[in-house]
């Protein structure tokens, strides 16, 4: 499956610009609702605050799940939400407040162990800007470069890949090195791998 348009406002929706709740019309193609999470609030109720790709700030919480300072349902840090991870939700909805000065919030469904299967929000390890950029370069950077070394660039076909992501290649083990550090392939190769586990 290729990789959405990182550029289009109807793939890559904002807060303000998903569905509400209250529409009864189904979307006529999917989408998705991608934030960098900025805050964890859980105090009664998981509750993450993101930021999405207008800079527009919401709540991320979730309908059958407690949480207290001493104990939740959920471990969000082994599960990558965490503050600087964005979150990838598909065709997600926003529930509006009642109170005209609070802002709405977007609601996970189901309860401890359904929650995943049931909402398909997906943690992509990174800060936006960095997500957005790999995801606009992905053409460049995994498929027009599959025989290049993503070091130095030279061609070839005996390159080793990458063993995080799996997507980037080097002709070397020099070049694997420099390209980790150098190269800045150490911040994006969860990134990659992400996408490629999100969009095999």
């Amino acid at each position: 499956m290729p990789l959405p348009d990182f550029t289009s406002p109807t793939t890559f929706k904002t807060f303000n610009t998903i569905p509400s709740t209250l529409d009864s019309t189904a979307p006529s193609e999917s989408y998705y609702l991608l934030a960098e999470i900025k805050e964890n609030l859980s105090l009664t109720r998981p509750t993450l605050i993101c930021s999405d790709l207008s800079s527009t700030s919401f709540a991320l919480t979730w309908s059958e799940l407690n949480a207290s300072p001493h104990q939740s349902d959920v471990d969000f840090k082994a599960l990558g939400l965490k503050k600087g991870n964005c979150i990838l939700l598909p065709n997600a909805k926003r529930t509006d407040s009642v109170d005209e000065g609070k802002q709405g919030k977007v609601v996970i469904p189901g309860g401890k162990y359904e929650w995943e299967a049931q909402s398909g929000l997906k943690v992509i390890p990174g800060k936006l800007e960095k997500v957005v950029e790999v995801g606009q370069d992905w053409e460049f950077t995994v498929v027009e470069g599959e025989n290049t070394c993503g070091n130095c660039g030279k061609e070839g076909e005996e390159l080793a890949k990458c063993t995080g992501c799996r997507g980037v290649g080097y002709c070397s083990k020099e070049c694997q090195v420099k390209g980790w550090t150098e190269g800045g392939h150490k911040s994006v190769c969860k990134i990659i791998k992400s996408f490629k586990e999100t969009w095999p």
